[in-house]
């Protein structure tokens, strides 16, 4: 009896045995299979993907150096080397290319020798070039791409291109760009699949690493693998799947060769690491089947297929899922075991997922749409008070205290200004776009002003404002002085609105040795009032703090203002801090690190500033201004008023085109808002008349976001300034396009 049973069940113990083992290999190779082919497939998509990227990258840096090397400025240049004039206008050039491409970082144009003789970067000037490998290339007439290398921290991929300059056959000169283009390759990010990791890597034709995953290996070009470079090479020139050992470890991937730079591009993971959920889902497998032959061995070859069809279904939706494909939607499963729990589960969140990112999409489109409209609305009545300011410090014959009284309006006017600029950074500081500008300012004169605006909240609160600037301190340096305003006016008003008695105090000290282009200003706020407790300030500088509620019910305030400096200070390359003792008063200090100014740096007065408007010349000249506001009208009218060109005045856009139709106009003010036509769709259509292609538009608007300005742009305005107007850019741009530029008018 017991040998029978033993007969019965050994066949079928050995059977279901060996059933498993064929079951475990064939999972084990399916599996393998399966990870390799998707390795492969977004490997040779990531690769053809970077490659194709450096490649357009490169063509268009080529042309565009060839291109600048036939260009009129710089045959100008070797034309007549020693003239100053055709150096600053091949300067001027280079400027505007470098700004109008944020990929270019510097263009420089050497000599015959290698000295700098022009650059977009005027301290580049001088100096030589001669020992650099692409300089050497091109002064021997060799058109070449320098070295290329990958940003450790940004992942930018920077890269340099060198052009012979030749003239009458002769090679005079190159030109060298230096280009900083966007992140090819994310060399550290690891792109799940399976579990697996897989990563790009560039090797150039020395057989060094720019980019890798390997720290060790990146950047390093003292470890070199030149056998490794030919061999994957070989393979990358036309892409294809590559398999090779580098430092005991065994990678598997896909290759190719970028073909202007000799780049090679390899997306690959370490084999053991690609195929680690191969071995695991084989041991599972059978390690199950053993632990349950018989029955569930019957039950588990019944299913398995519809379970590993569905784990790999969940598997791709997601990859696709983690990739950023939300479009794709899952049905709702049956099932009522695991694999449907985590089905239906991932469909739910997915759902949760493709909700919250339409919410976040139609919130920053609101919080986008409310800053333009309020932005919009307080220009324009802003506008308003700052011209007519403006025009009112135009008449001498008004007393001092008049005068006075009218620059304190002015200087109030433009610290709202300066408020309403800072509320539309607020979204630039969360997307990290806040620009700091570099122009030359008098430190002194800024702090102020501030200071004269504060005075009068200081004397409403009897509390004494002293300010102290220190003799050894610059004046004049060159940085961004509405930030530095705006961190100041923040501190001072913060000190004064928490000091009920006592004194506020500002110091501003510092200074640089002689030798030194650059000064380090340290500028300390100091104020009796409630202070703060160490746990408070260590929270300070974040966005929407406050003490307490009832700090917040007392004094009022939004919290921003702080973290807006902080950010603004740490752009700068400076450090901002805060040392305070609960009822004893506060201290709030910065320091900033700027280069000197060479010369003072003027705005002018309204009354030099009236006279520049006389010598224009443009008593001959017709403009047109499209404005819906009439005080805006008026304003914009008196301000002209001293150069004495003729005005003609509509209120929409409908209007403006219906004059450009019927008279000869030489330059056309355009407002964006207004009724009937908006200032937008009169430009497009005043473009799209032949007699009107070259007439300047010069858009004068309350619409201050960028996007508003991309706008204007690219329906054909010539050039783009915001209420309120400032007399200097108004002034500048009549000079640009009436006086510095000969544009015929649009003939009736």
């Amino acid at each position: 009896m017991h040998t029978i049973r033993v007969k019965l069940l050994a066949p079928f113990v050995l059977g279901m045995l060996a059933l498993t083992c064929v079951l475990t290999w064939y999972a084990y190779n399916s599996a393998r299979q399966s990870l390799e082919d998707a390795v492969l497939l977004i490997s040779e998509a990531k690769t053809s993907q970077a490659s194709n990227a450096m490649n357009l990258l490169f063509k268009a840096m080529s042309t565009t150096v060839q291109n600048m090397v036939a260009a009129p400025y710089t045959l100008a240049l070797f034309a007549n080397p020693r003239s100053e004039r055709a150096v600053d206008d091949a300067v001027n050039w280079l400027e505007i290319i470098t700004q109008g491409n944020e990929y270019y970082r510097d263009v420089l144009i050497v000599d015959a020798t290698g000295r700098c003789i022009a650059s977009s970067n005027t301290g580049h000037i001088g100096n030589s070039y001669a020992d650099k490998p692409h300089v050497q290339q091109a002064l021997r007439g060799i058109f070449n791409l320098g070295e290329i290398s990958v940003g450790r921290v940004t992942k930018n991929l920077s890269a340099i291109s060198a052009c012979p300059i030749d003239s009458a056959g002769s090679i005079v000169g190159a030109l060298i760009l230096y280009a900083d283009f966007p992140k090819i390759v994310d060399y550290e990010t690891n792109t799940s699949h399976d579990s697996r990791t897989i990563f790009t890597a560039l090797m150039t034709p020395q057989g060094s690493f720019i980019a890798h995953k390997n720290k060790e290996l990146m950047g390093n070009t003292a470890l070199r693998f030149p056998e490794l470079y030919a061999e994957l090479s070989r393979i990358g020139e036309r892409g294809g799947v590559v398999r090779y050992t580098l430092r005991g470890e065994a990678f598997i991937g896909f290759a190719q060769l970028e073909k202007i730079s000799q780049t090679l591009v390899v997306t690959c993971g370490v084999i053991d690491d690609v195929f680690a959920p191969a071995y695991t889902v084989g041991f599972a497998l059978c390690v199950i089947s053993l632990g349950f032959l018989g029955a569930i061995s019957l039950i588990v070859f019944r299913f398995a297929n519809g379970i590993l069809g569905a784990l790999l279904s969940l598997i791709r939706y997601a990859k696709r899922v983690s990739e950023g494909d939300l479009e794709l939607q899952l049905e709702t499963s049956a099932r009522g075991d695991e694999l449907g729990i985590l089905h239906n589960a991932l469909r739910s969140l997915v759902g949760v997922l493709q909700t919250a990112l339409q919410q976040s999409k139609e919130a920053s489109k609101m919080k986008s749409e409310f800053l333009a409209n309020m932005s919009h609305e307080i220009r324009t009545p802003l506008n308003a008070i700052i011209g007519m300011t403006h025009l009112s410090l135009r008449h001498s014959d008004l007393s001092t205290k008049q005068l006075d009284y009218l620059d304190k309006i002015q200087l109030a006017a433009h610290s709202l200004l300066g408020v309403i600029n800072d509320i539309l950074d607020i979204s630039k500081v969360e997307a990290g776009m806040l620009s700091i500008e570099s122009i030359p300012f008098n430190l002194k004169e800024t702090a102020e002003n501030i200071l004269a605006i504060q005075q009068e909240y200081a004397n409403k609160k009897d509390i004494t404002l002293s300010f102290e600037y220190s003799p050894a301190t610059p004046v004049f340096l060159i940085g961004d002085s509405l930030r530095l305003g705006q961190v100041l006016n923040n501190l001072l008003s913060n000190a004064i609105k928490f000091t009920q008695q006592g004194s506020v105090s500002v110091r501003c000290w510092g200074g640089a040795e002689p030798s030194d282009e650059t000064a380090t200003i340290h500028v300390s706020v100091t104020d009796t009032g409630i202070g703060m407790p160490q746990k408070v300030t260590d929270m300070l500088f974040q966005p929407f703090m406050q003490a307490d509620a009832s700090i917040t019910r007392r004094f009022g305030g939004t919290g921003l203002g702080l973290a807006i400096s902080k950010r603004i200070i740490e752009q700068m390359g400076g450090e901002i801090c805060v040392e305070s003792e609960e009822g004893r008063g506060s201290t709030f200090s910065f320091f900033v690190q700027l280069p000197l100014a060479e010369q003072q740096h003027e705005e002018g007065n309204a009354f030099s500033l009236a006279a520049s408007f006389e010598k224009l010349d443009i008593k001959s000249r017709r403009i047109l201004v499209a404005e819906d506001n009439a005080i805006n009208q008026f304003v914009l009218q008196e301000m002209l008023e001293p150069s004495g060109a003729h005005l003609v005045l509509v209120n929409n856009g409908q209007e403006a085109l219906d004059a450009v139709k019927a008279q000869s106009f030489d330059l056309v003010f355009m407002d964006l808002q207004m009724p009937v036509m908006d200032g937008l769709e009169a430009t497009t259509k005043i473009r799209a008349l032949p007699a009107a292609k070259s007439l300047p538009i010069i858009a004068i608007t309350a619409n201050a976001m960028e996007e508003d300005k991309d706008k204007g742009f690219a329906c054909g305005m010539d050039d783009y300034l915001t209420k309120p107007i400032d007399p200097v850019k108004l002034l500048h741009a009549l000079t640009t396009w009436l006086v510095e530029r000969t544009s015929p008018a649009a003939p009736r």
